[in-house]
């Protein structure tokens, strides 16, 4: 089976390019630096290269697993939660309850426009700083 490993494998044994090339049909995103394709047990991975066409690292998307194991049954949260008018403290202490905090953090911080990820923690480096 052609899961992550396989293709990093890959990755780490050829250049970008001829990477690009012999995977063409599972790629779903090129440009310079970086490759994004799905492999066969339904993994996003994201390949980064230098500027050499090396390999540089790699990021897999998270999982999906819970939406495809429990059919229905996110979408009747996401409900419940519009229909609770949740606030961003009250999910906040879900996501503490869950045990996500960090997990969100750093899913949100890979994930969002890198402006807005900036502007974020400038504004909590400031708010840390007037604190003193």
């Amino acid at each position: 089976m052609m899961d992550v490993n396989y293709f990093l494998d890959d990755a780490q044994n050829s250049r970008q390019g001829q990477f690009e090339l012999d995977w063409a049909d599972v790629i779903t995103c090129f440009d310079l630096f970086q490759t994004t394709l799905i492999t066969e047990n339904e993994k996003v991975l994201t390949i980064s290269w230098t500027d050499e066409g090396f390999f540089k690292s790699y990021f897999v998307e998270p999982d999906t697993v819970l939406m495809k194991g429990y059919p229905g049954m996110v979408e009747d949260i996401i409900s419940m939660l519009k229909h609770m008018d949740v606030d961003g403290d009250t999910m906040q202490y879900i996501l503490k309850n869950v045990g996500m905090e960090e997990q969100m953090l750093n899913q949100l911080a890979m994930t969002q426009p890198m402006d807005v990820v900036i502007n974020a923690y400038g504004e909590r480096h400031y708010f840390e700083r007037c604190k003193k």
